[in-house]
């Protein structure tokens, strides 16, 4: 049986293959495109191509270059050809949960410019509905960020916490806290994210749908690739 690492390689080929020369690539967070990246910088260098990146965190980019992948912000991006990022859940429709890495706001960002949005999980993260093996992330301002848990708690009754790593508050490259929310089975996600975004303070949600185009699933029997129009 094949461990996650395994799984996550088996999906590399098929992402790869649609990075053409001149393309200007989102680059996502986590662990399956720190897989990527350095063979993104392989292709780069064995067929000369001139690629620019765009990266969703401060991680993807210290990484990419220190691989001499050409970096530039994303302010400074007409339009993105490809973008390309792992998630934490992705149900039927071809929705995900993604944040899990903190970056879910830029991610959003960078997703949302793309032509093309392809993502790379392993089989562990479908799922049947969105929340039912992983948290849904919310970035939200650290001014109001209890009165905003609090808020969520008591109209939608599911448990909220503040994102903790190494016993501190987990803070994005933005400055902002994240709060981790309990979903149920049975939760409407766009009604949930129509909740959750009209809240001040919320900066965005970790609910991506109806965006990516493809994604790529590496499985115990081969590389499954579902596709949006094929829904």
């Amino acid at each position: 049986m094949k461990d996650v690492k395994e799984l996550k390689l088996m999906t590399l080929d098929d992402v790869l293959s649609q990075i053409k020369d001149g393309m200007t690539l989102g680059i996502g967070t986590g662990s399956t495109i720190e897989l990527l990246v350095p063979k993104i910088a392989e292709l780069i260098q064995q067929h000369r191509y001139d690629i620019t990146g765009v990266c969703t965190s401060n991680k993807t980019a210290f990484l990419a270059k220190e691989l001499n992948i050409k970096i530039i912000e994303v302010n400074d991006v007409k339009h993105v050809d490809l973008a390309i990022d792992g998630a934490d859940e992705v149900d039927n429709n071809l929705n995900l949960i993604k944040g899990g890495g903190g970056a879910l706001f830029r991610e959003k960002v960078i997703d949302e410019m793309a032509e093309r949005f392809v993502v790379v999980v392993d089989e562990n993260k479908l799922v049947d509905y969105l929340g039912e093996t992983f948290v849904l992330p919310v970035e939200v301002d650290k001014f109001n960020w209890y009165q905003i848990a609090k808020t969520i708690e008591s109209t939608k009754s599911i448990n909220v916490n503040r994102r903790v790593s190494q016993d501190v508050p987990f803070t994005t490259d933005n400055g902002n806290y994240i709060l981790d929310c309990q979903l149920k089975k049975g939760i409407d996600p766009y009604e949930m994210h129509e909740f959750l975004i009209h809240l001040t303070g919320v900066l965005e949600t970790g609910y991506f749908l109806d965006v990516a185009d493809q994604v790529i699933v590496g499985t115990q029997d081969g590389v499954k690739i579902l596709n949006k129009n094929d829904r």
